[in-house]
């Protein structure tokens, strides 16, 4: 009876591999029209965020076990690719994070659409003060807030910048579909609102390939 108990987690995240993969290239191919058809401004992003909400509540195709997160103690979650073109567009990942995390102010350099699967997550959005005239110089205003659970989810142009923090004691699971895969973002940049200065983003070292 043990080894049956400990093999069940296995068995339930082999079941769902092939049902999540139709799902997610069905739901990747809907979101590649949406760009073809209607370019990328915030009303395509509004559309794409339907297709993923569609996507993430089927959540019996994305269990915990499946998405395990980072060691006790450790400071990075990892962040599992589900889809990803051979140009490196529309990319989808399961982002993980525990109860807790923060990520300061910063922008993507491409289209993002972020949906909730488990748990709370705030975002607070900005934009420049300044006119961006001085290297390493950005002065930010928020603008906004939003939390992402099961059912929610926001869009970022280009540009956007906003910030995030998970609240509650849950740790999460969001889907995050890029214009653009992350190992190609390297014109990203992260910011420090109280000193009014930004600098280059790393590109996150704990992406993982989903199961």
């Amino acid at each position: 009876m043990p080894a049956a108990q400990s093999a069940s987690p296995v068995l339930a995240a082999s079941a769902v591999l092939e049902p999540r993969r139709r799902a997610i290239a069905q739901a990747i191919e809907r979101v590649r029209e949406v760009e073809r058809s209607r370019g990328v401004n915030p009303g395509a992003l509004d559309a794409i965020k339907e297709i993923m909400l569609e996507l993430a509540a089927q959540r019996e195709l994305f269990p915990q076990e499946d998405f395990p997160p980072a060691g006790e103690g450790s400071k990075t979650y990892p962040i599992y690719r589900l889809a990803e073109d051979d140009d490196h567009r529309y990319a989808l990942y399961m982002s993980t994070a525990g109860a807790g995390k923060k990520v300061p102010p910063h922008d993507h350099t491409t289209w993002a659409v972020i949906v909730g699967v488990q748990g709370d997550e705030e975002n607070f959005f900005y934009e420049r003060e300044d006119d961006g005239s001085v290297p390493g110089k950005g002065r930010l205003r928020e603008i906004g807030r939003e939390v992402v659970r099961p059912g929610t989810g926001v869009t970022l142009m280009p540009e956007d910048i906003h910030h995030i923090q998970v609240i509650g004691g849950q740790a999460t699971l969001h889907l995050h579909v890029y214009g653009l895969a992350l190992e190609q973002l390297t014109g990203r940049v992260v910011y420090n609102v109280d000193d009014g200065t930004y600098k280059a983003m790393n590109i996150p070292p704990n992406i993982r390939e989903a199961r």
